[in-house]
């Protein structure tokens, strides 16, 4: 794990005690980073004190500076070993104990979004995209890549954006369709939609050469929406709507589950193909959370949100895409979970 402040490496091996990242989809700001480390350990033959105090350019202080944290997975039976890159965090907290450790605290890329709101109102520009629109409204210092499946269109003339950046961004992501997350690098990410079924790229499994530990299961209403309507906000559009609507399964809407509707507008619709495709996106978003499958398993850096996974458990086999996380740092910090969302 090592500490940048903008483009000044200030340590490059923090000596990590224990630790955790975890992610969630359904959080605006979806990685979370804990650590402890030890107040003071010796570095090229000098103690230093991991303590940050009030050093604004400490590694672990709270004055922009970032960790970029990397898992090493090491093979028992030779020299074999792989490194794979989790992510960039934004240093938000630490606290001294007075016990020998420090703990410290950091969330991903997309808090520096969050934090930087807009002082005065603003307009797209004229011919304004969706792509340029996303360049514009992220501050000073965080990029952002777009999957090329996306299709890039134009912005209506007319609209203005609301003072929170990451508000104007999400909007963008539910008017493209697209989902917005941050890759291992710390860039903001738009992707694609997940597909209507999901082509596994890993199985987790039991038994023998397996991984699993525990498969349970969750389920909420709560955010849990069987019916969502998207219309346009946008000045001289008229009767811009679509309705999807879940009409398979427990939580049809002709069914005893009952209609839960969620309705969402924007100026950036102004077609109604737009619209449906902006509500089917958002009702397929909401189903997969609320039916949860928790599989506990040995940790697995390379497990990222959206992931199509298998699981195999007690001769029972699901797909489905990966919601959330719960990734351990060390050995000594246990297994991992992994949140796969199915459809109910």
């Amino acid at each position: 794990m090592s500490a940048w402040l903008g483009g000044r490496l200030l340590a490059d091996d923090i000596p990590v005690v224990s630790g955790r990242v975890t992610a969630q989809v359904s959080q605006d700001v979806p990685e979370r980073l804990s650590l402890t480390v030890p107040a003071q350990t010796t570095v090229d033959g000098s103690l230093f004190d991991w303590r940050p105090g009030s050093d604004p350019v400490h590694p672990l202080a709270r004055y922009g500076q970032e960790l970029q944290v990397s898992v090493v997975v090491s093979s028992t039976a030779g020299p074999e070993s792989w490194e794979t890159r989790v992510g960039r965090f934004l240093v938000t907290d630490w606290e001294d104990g007075d016990d020998g450790i420090v703990q410290v605290s950091a969330e991903g890329r997309l808090r520096r979004v969050k934090d930087a709101l807009l002082t005065t109102p603003t307009q797209p520009r004229s011919g304004a995209t969706l792509v340029s629109e996303a360049r514009r409204l992220l501050p000073v210092g965080v990029s952002v890549a777009f999957d090329p499946a996306l299709v890039d269109r134009a912005c209506p003339a007319g609209m203005a954006w609301s003072d929170s950046r990451l508000s104007a961004l999400q909007e963008i992501a539910d008017a493209w369709p697209a989902l917005l997350r941050t890759d291992e690098w710390g860039q903001v990410f738009f992707r694609a939609p997940l597909p209507d079924a999901p082509v596994p790229v890993l199985t987790l499994r039991d038994g023998e050469r397996g991984t699993v530990e525990t498969v349970a299961r969750s389920d909420t209403r709560d955010g849990a929406f069987n019916q969502v309507v998207a219309e346009s906000s946008a000045s001289g559009v008229e009767d811009v709507q679509a309705v999807a609507s879940q009409t398979t399964g427990p939580m049809a809407v002709g069914g005893q589950y009952g209609v839960v509707t969620k309705r969402w507008s924007s100026p950036l619709i102004t077609t109604t193909n737009q619209a449906l495709r902006s509500a089917r996106t958002m009702l397929a978003n909401s189903l997969l959370p609320a039916t949860s499958v928790p599989v506990t398993c040995a940790p697995d850096p390379r497990i990222d949100l959206d992931d199509a996974v298998e699981v195999l458990r007690d001769g029972q086999r699901f797909w489905g895409w990966v919601t959330g996380y719960d990734l351990p740092l060390t050995v000594d910090d246990g297994p991992q979970r992994v949140d796969v969302g199915v459809q109910p």
